[in-house]
C-alpha cells in the first residue's frame, strides 16, 4: 500500500539509494522507500531538504506539501509532464463548449449531494431529510443555475454538526474540514497534472487568481469523505488539530470508496475519476465521466 507521511520531525531530508532519509539532531536516522510513497506533508518549520530529494519525489510522482505557522497545506509541487499525450489532452481541455461545462458541472454537483445524503445517512440521520437532499440531487440542472448545491449544503450542515453550525468559523470542526479538504485537492491536483491536464482551466471554478479551478471541481464529490470522518470522530474535536488528526486525515486516501460499482482506494478511484473525464471530453460525451460513491455503512 502506497503511503502518505508527514514529517513532524527532524532536521534534515535527504535521499540514499532512492529511500528518503529523515535526520535527527541525535545523529539516528529514519529510512522510508520513496517507491512505496504517495505523498509527503512536511510540517516542520525547522527542516532542512536537499535539491536530489525533490528530483526524487518528482521523479517517483511523489507530490510534497508544505505547512504554513497553523500547520495548513500552504503549498505542493507536482511532478511534471508524467502524461505522454498531454498536449492531445490540452487541446481538448480548450474545445470544452460551455455546454458541455454545464453537463459536466451538473454530473458534479448530483454526485457531491448524493454523497451528502449517503453520510447523512451513515450518520443515522432522519430518513426525510436524506430523501430530500436525493430528492434536490435529481433536480440539479446543467450549470446548476437552481443553486441546489448551496441548498443542500444548508440542510447537510445543519443536520450533519448542528443547527449552530457556521462554515469557516474558527473552531475545531472547521480546522479539521479545512485540513482533510486541502489534503484531498491536493491528491485530485496531482492526478490531473499526471495525466495532462491543465488545472488553470476549471469546468465551474474559474477564478483568474486560482491555479487549481479543476481541481477545485473534480474535489467536490470528495469532500463529504472528510466530514464522514469528521462526524464519525468527535471525540477528537477536543484534542484539536493533532498530530493523531492530521494523520488520520491525510490517510483518508486510502479509505475505500466506490467507484463504477467496484470498491477501491480513494487515491484510486481520483485517478480513474480523471481518466473518465478525459475520455469526457475526447468524446465530448459528459455521460463517460464516472465520480466516486461513498458507500452505505462507511462511517
Amino acid at each position: 500500500m502506497w503511503r502518505s507521511v508527514i514529517v513532524y520531525n527532524g532536521e534534515r531530508l535527504s535521499v540514499r539509494d532512492d529511500w528518503l532519509v529523515v535526520s535527527f539532531e541525535d545523529n539516528t536516522t529514519k529510512k522510508i522507500p520513496i517507491e512505496d510513497l504517495y505523498c509527503v506533508v512536511i510540517d516542520n518549520k525547522e527542516l532542512t531538504l536537499t535539491v536530489p530529494v525533490l528530483s526524487s519525489l518528482a521523479r517517483h510522482r511523489v507530490h510534497l506539501i508544505l505547512t504554513d505557522d497553523k500547520h495548513l497545506p500552504v503549498a505542493q509541487m507536482y511532478p511534471l509532464n508524467t502524461n505522454y499525450h498531454c498536449y492531445r489532452v490540452l487541446k481538448k481541455q480548450l474545445e470544452m463548449t460551455e455546454d458541455f461545462k454545464g453537463e459536466i458541472w451538473q454530473k458534479i454537483t448530483q454526485r457531491k449531494i448524493e454523497n451528502q445524503a449517503m453520510c447523512l445517512e451513515n450518520q443515522w440521520t432522519e430518513r426525510d431529510v436524506v430523501e430530500r437532499l436525493r430528492e434536490l440531487a435529481t433536480g440539479v440542472v446543467p450549470h446548476d443555475y437552481g443553486n441546489r448545491e448551496g441548498i443542500s449544503a444548508k440542510l447537510y450542515f445543519r443536520n450533519l454538526f448542528g443547527s449552530d453550525f457556521i462554515r469557516f468559523a474558527d473552531d475545531n470542526i472547521n480546522a479539521f474540514m479545512n485540513y482533510g479538504y486541502s489534503i484531498i485537492r491536493s491528491g485530485v491536483a496531482k492526478s490531473l497534472v499526471a495525466h495532462g491536464l491543465n488545472c488553470v482551466m476549471g469546468v465551474h471554478h474559474i477564478s483568474e487568481t486560482n491555479e487549481f479551478n479543476l481541481a477545485d471541481d473534480f474535489m467536490e464529490p470528495l469532500r463529504p469523505v472528510v466530514d464522514d470522518w469528521i462526524a464519525s470522530n468527535t471525540d477528537c474535536l477536543a484534542e484539536g488539530l493533532s498530530k493523531h488528526v492530521k494523520n488520520e486525515l491525510v490517510s483518508l486516501v486510502n479509505d475505500e470508496i466506490l467507484f463504477d460499482g467496484k470498491t477501491m482506494k480513494i487515491r484510486y478511484a481520483i485517478d480513474s475519476m480523471v481518466k473518465s473525464f478525459i475520455t469526457a471530453i475526447e468524446t465530448q460525451n459528459s455521460d463517460r465521466l464516472v465520480l466516486p460513491e461513498i458507500e452505505y455503512g462507511h462511517a
